[in-house]
């Protein structure tokens, strides 16, 4: 089974409109329920070094296609430059790492996953940090990285490549200096933080965006307080779901796909992933996706200020809780 829709990516590969993002996935659990993502009809895989499971989730494709159930063609596995990699030497080296992890010789997305890169030392691990609790800064500029990438895509290594996290004006500035053109944007996006000024610029240029953090993240205490507004509870995502006869998760990726754009989302218990990817039978109203968009509240969930927040490449305004 595979999902009915795709979009069109500037590279001119198609990449999935739903992927299944492998996040905050315990390592023991990652290669069974990347399997059931494949079953229930998943094509895109998405993963990241940081995440500390990539090696399960690609263990999980390689069972997948040994099998027979599809070919490595029919896949679109992503993954993400960690900010310890954004030199050349470093950023090529994990490219490398996730052809291995994924028995594959080319992966079909990679982007930065932050614009702010740290220390490049193994002492430090994924996290450098200095005797004040504060991460590390490198001094490697992103462009750096950028052109690492745009080389392995030259070589056949990596089919499209694109960002993560970087606001506007630092996508703009790769558009202007960079070879190749970013194919995917990767984005916090959800009915409480609707990002319509990355939504304008990505249609305008071209660039395919990929909501992230869908639904809230609702189950995690990583950024997230108890008091946080809840999407899963919002009584207007709640009737128009209902209208539907479907989730508020299956109703918020029908919203994301509606307005012309793809997403990731995760989840671990069986039912939510199979449901999860079941919605491309419906469609909502121009009324429904109107009400949808007047929930916003420019609510960022992904803040990870601690540490960062005076790196020169740090994205947002900091805001101090």
């Amino acid at each position: 089974m595979k999902p009915v829709l795709t979009i069109q990516l500037n590279s001119g590969y198609e990449m999935p409109a739903i992927g299944y993002g492998t996040w905050q996935i315990a390592k023991s659990k990652t290669t069974d329920k990347v399997r059931e993502a494949l079953d229930a009809g998943y094509r895109h895989i998405d993963s990241a070094p940081s995440f500390r499971n990539q090696a399960e989730v690609g263990m999980a494709v390689k069972n997948w296609c040994s099998s027979g159930k599809s070919g490595r063609e029919e896949l679109f596995l992503s993954s993400k430059i960690w900010n310890t990699h954004h030199s050349r030497e470093k950023c090529l080296q994990q490219i490398d790492e996730m052809l291995t992890d994924f028995d594959t010789n080319y992966m079909d997305l990679v982007v930065i996953h932050w614009p702010f890169g740290w220390a490049e030392d193994d002492a430090g691990g994924y996290l450098p940090r200095g005797n004040d609790g504060k991460f590390i800064a490198s001094n490697v500029d992103y462009l750096e990285t950028w052109k690492a990438l745009e080389d392995a895509h030259r070589s056949g290594k990596i089919r499209s490549i694109g960002l993560a996290n970087f606001n506007l004006e630092q996508v703009e500035r790769i558009w202007t200096k960079g070879l190749i053109k970013p194919a995917v944007l990767q984005v916090e996006m959800n009915p409480f933080f609707t990002q319509k000024e990355v939504r304008e610029y990505c249609r305008e240029k071209g660039i395919a965006l990929l909501a992230t953090m869908t639904t809230g993240n609702p189950g995690s205490s990583c950024y997230r307080k108890h008091e946080d507004p809840n999407l899963l509870y919002n009584e207007t995502l709640i009737a128009i779901a209902k209208s539907h006869g479907k989730t508020v998760p299956q109703t918020i990726l029908r919203w994301i796909i509606d307005i012309g754009h793809t997403a990731v989302i995760k989840s671990v218990e069986s039912k939510r992933i199979r449901q999860n990817i079941n919605i491309f039978k419906f469609h909502l109203s121009t009324d429904q996706i109107e009400r949808i968009e007047h929930l916003n509240l420019n609510f960022r969930i992904l803040n990870p200020w601690l540490g960062n927040e005076s790196h020169p490449h740090f994205p947002w305004p900091y805001v101090k809780e």
